[in-house]
């Protein structure tokens, strides 16, 4: 019977007695990305905002499909942050928890939506004295138009307006 590998072993452990948040990639400090990176196997800047493709995605321990899923998302559209990427298509992606999970590049696509962290008004215009349109609870997932110095432009349930990025995960620079 093989013995299974100690190196896997402490791996494992770390990962599940580690607070979300704490796994790191290479290029990451405590504080957050240490810069943005362009030299990715995409050509695409790491770190970004990219979404869930469909209702049912899973989530691996490591880059590829032999490793354990260690997270099920079941909601289209939820944003998530890349932080990492493998010449083979693989993204480590850091959801609004903290939590990091490595995602196949086929579940993944383009930002197209926000996930609301607190209660939010939705204003005409991009400032806060401009009349609330609607109000959109936390845990609402809105559609992303675009960002701008501080504000980004979104719709929900018919309503389309402006919010602060700050009340956002999803919009603007990680």
């Amino acid at each position: 019977m093989p013995r299974p590998c100690l190196a896997l072993l402490a791996v494992l452990a770390l990962h599940l007695t580690a607070p979300p948040g704490s796994a790191q990639a290479p290029d990451e400090t405590a504080e957050g990305p240490a810069s943005v990176r362009t030299d990715t196997p995409s050509g695409l800047p790491v770190p970004r905002f990219v979404s869930f493709k469909s209702d049912r995605t899973n989530c691996r321990l490591g880059p590829s499909f032999e490793h354990p899923v260690v997270a099920v998302y079941l909601r289209a559209g939820a944003p998530v942050e890349v932080v990492a990427e493998t010449t083979d298509h693989w993204r480590k992606v850091r959801d609004q928890d903290g939590l990091g999970c490595w995602a196949h590049q086929s579940t993944l696509r383009a930002v197209s939506h926000v996930l609301v962290l607190e209660e939010v008004a939705i204003r005409a215009q991009p400032e806060e004295a401009s009349p609330a349109r609607a109000r959109l609870a936390e845990g609402v997932l809105a559609r992303l138009i675009r960002s701008r110095q501080g504000w980004s432009l979104i719709s929900a349930g018919g309503v389309k307006g402006w919010a602060p990025t700050g009340h956002l995960w999803g919009a603007g620079a990680p």
